[in-house]
This record gives C-alpha cells, sequence and structure tokens, in this order.
C-alpha cells in the first residue's frame, strides 16, 4: 500500500473556502481565493497564519524564513484588511 494514502487527511490538497476561514479567520473572498489558488495543505495555510498572527515561537519566527506556499500565503495574508489591521 501506498504510504501517501494513510497521510492525515488534513493534509491532502483541495481544501475549501470555508476551511480557509476557519483557519485563517475573516478574511476576504479575494483572499479566500488567492490562497485557494495556491493549492495549498493546511500545514501551509497554518504556518503563515501563525506567522501573518505573530504568534508561536519567537526563535522559529526569526530562525526560520518561510518559503514556498506558507511565504506566498503570508504575503496574501499580509494584503487582507484584517491582518493589516492587526499590525497597527
Amino acid at each position: 500500500m501506498d504510504k501517501a494514502t494513510n497521510d492525515n487527511s488534513t493534509n491532502l490538497p483541495g481544501m475549501s473556502a470555508d476551511q480557509v476561514r476557519h483557519l485563517a479567520g475573516p478574511v476576504s473572498d479575494h483572499t479566500i481565493m488567492e490562497v485557494l489558488g495556491e493549492t495549498p495543505i493546511a500545514a501551509d495555510l497554518e504556518v503563515a497564519v501563525t506567522y501573518a498572527r505573530g504568534e508561536g515561537d519567537v526563535a522559529d519566527r526569526v530562525g526560520h524564513a518561510l518559503s514556498g506556499k506558507s511565504a506566498r500565503i503570508y504575503d496574501i495574508l499580509m494584503a487582507d484588511d484584517v491582518y493589516q489591521v492587526e499590525e497597527r
């Protein structure tokens, strides 16, 4: 049996708009469409949201730069009004 078939379903592509909103908060429909355009897995989105909210281990945020999908999703989130307000 292929090991991929035993993976946790939250790590499979094909997230829904509801799942994005659940993890990212009340972001705009445009932001959701952009995030979904990256075909993220839940882990990609969770990392981006954690960085965007300034949460998590500071050493991880400082010592490990975002890359790949998480970095692109982070940029998308930071352009949304929800995350711009939190920065102020």
